[in-house]
């Protein structure tokens, strides 16, 4: 299996090369250009395979494998379901793979579709390997991957191959979370092929997830076995040694020297920082990201490993950077990264993407959860600051579209900061408008809320009284 695999390899990154090179790719027999087609598949090359299917369509217009890789190809990358049906509609031959297509244009019931597949196991004994892949890939779509567990014996013996099958089923039962499932099919993998370091590679990932360590280890060092030399394999064992606590120095050691060898291999940068993190070593990992990001300044993942330590010159340098990697602006995309750190209460290093953002587009589309992020990192003057250089200093403030909430960060924000005249201002501002004009509902409920407690601080304030805020502080009691 190793010696064909690296047959197809060679071929199409032949095909792939000559493409690259803008020659016209040689000739090759249809069944070259089938096994091209299939790696590309394996691979996740849709470019590789779109060309296939034209060169095919010319030398061998008649072929019906290629006809059937061109309808799912249709169906399941370019959403052509009508010219997926017209190709199936226009088969010269009766297959199993014709029969799954059409099963997948019809998407009838669940139930409709368990009797369909039960009518193609009992028809067709002979299934190849891309009849073996389709059908998991559309039962899974279909909502019917219980029925190729239940009949997994059965479909597999009808397989040519029947290793393609459980791959795709393990590779199925992986993307549901189903580990224990995905496990098993991965060991008899294994059985069949003692000698695929790939594969006990998986496996070992696989009992990780479900934390059985030991296990994981004796199938990492079966692949290394096979395959020494391999970075990957030497990782996964660094990251099992690592979290079964086995041996941590050991772990961090393997993974220094192997970026000693590689210093931008990716992988064992992000390997590297986590493992310091743990062991704190938070100064190495901030170190490790820093020199790693000098070349690398548009790995997101390490920008936000960076934003996560704690480092905040380091963090908000290495956003400036990011920010300046693109050659053209994603303002909406990058507010709503910023904002993904707010989802998970990470309001600092929210708050720093919106700044830099704001410095670097001169706008962000909204306040808010730079100004949470702030003030629930009780950076209140950062906010002061914000509101009397930025806001008060505007021709027209409007621009900046800020919402009632807003509003009230910035009077909390003065009052903390023993501002409570400018307070003061700002609520008799806010409290004249008339709430009444605010849309939608749920808008006017906020407003409406914020005129309250706004009303109750210009009152303290004015009666001259020394009052807590944090008894009508609203953003406390989610702290």
């Amino acid at each position: 299996m190793d010696r064909e695999q690296r047959r197809r390899e060679k071929l199409y990154r032949n095909f792939k090369e000559s493409l690259a090179g803008g020659i016209t790719p040689p000739v090759y027999d249809e069944n070259d250009l089938l096994d091209i087609f299939d790696y590309a598949n394996d691979v996740y090359d849709e470019y590789v395979q779109f060309e296939v299917i034209l060169l095919a369509a010319r030398l061998y217009p008649e072929s019906e494998e290629m006809m059937q890789r061109r309808a799912f190809y249709m169906y399941g990358n370019l959403s052509m379901t009508e010219g997926a049906a017209n190709l199936a509609a226009s088969r010269s031959q009766e297959s199993a793979l014709w029969a799954v297509l059409d099963l997948m244009v019809r998407h009838p019931s669940p139930e409709e579709c368990r009797k369909a597949m039960m009518a193609i196991l009992d028809r067709y004994s002979d299934f190849d390997d891309e009849t073996a892949i389709q059908l998991v890939d559309s039962c899974s779509d279909l909502g019917i991957f219980d029925w190729v567990v239940q009949h997994k014996d059965e479909l597999q013996r009808r397989c040519a191959y029947p290793e393609t099958f459980l791959y795709e089923m393990a590779m199925e039962a992986d993307s549901r979370a189903d580990y224990d499932l995905a496990s098993k099919l991965m060991e008899e993998l294994t059985e069949r092929e003692p000698f695929n370091a790939t594969f006990w590679h998986m496996l070992a990932q696989l009992q990780v997830r479900l934390d059985n360590y030991s296990e994981a280890l004796a199938s990492i060092d079966y692949a290394l076995a096979i395959d020494a030399a391999s970075e990957a394999y030497q990782l996964t064992k660094a990251q099992i040694l690592f979290d079964m606590k086995a041996d941590r120095g050991k772990a961090v050691e393997m993974v220094e020297e192997l970026l000693r060898k590689e210093p931008g291999n990716k992988v064992a940068v992000h390997t590297l920082a986590a493992m310091y993190t743990f062991e704190d070593r938070v100064v190495d990992a901030v170190s490790l990201l820093n020199g790693y990001l000098e070349k690398n300044p548009a790995d997101k993942e390490a920008v936000e490993h960076l934003l996560m330590l704690g480092d905040r010159d380091s963090g908000i340098m290495a956003v400036k950077k990011y920010f300046s990697s693109f050659p053209e602006e994603n303002t909406e995309e990058w507010a709503a990264w910023a904002k993904s750190f707010y989802n998970r209460d990470q309001y600092r290093q929210c708050a720093d993407i919106l700044l830099v953002l704001m410095e670097h587009c001169g706008q962000i589309p909204e306040w808010t959860p730079m100004l949470e992020g702030l003030y629930r990192s009780g950076d209140y003057q950062a906010i002061v600051t914000l509101y009397r250089d930025v806001v008060l200093a505007a021709e027209d403030a409007s621009g900046f579209d800020l919402s009632m909430t807003d509003a009230l960060i910035f009077v909390l924000s003065l009052v903390r900061c023993g501002q409570s005249m400018a307070a003061k201002k700002l609520i008799d501002l806010v409290t004249q408008l008339d709430v009444r004009d605010v849309y939608p509902f749920e808008k006017r409920l906020t407003a409406m809320k914020v005129c309250d407690i706004m009303k109750s601080i210009g009152g303290a304030i004015g009666s001259g009284v020394d009052f807590e805020v944090d008894p009508i502080d609203p953003f406390l009691a989610k702290n």
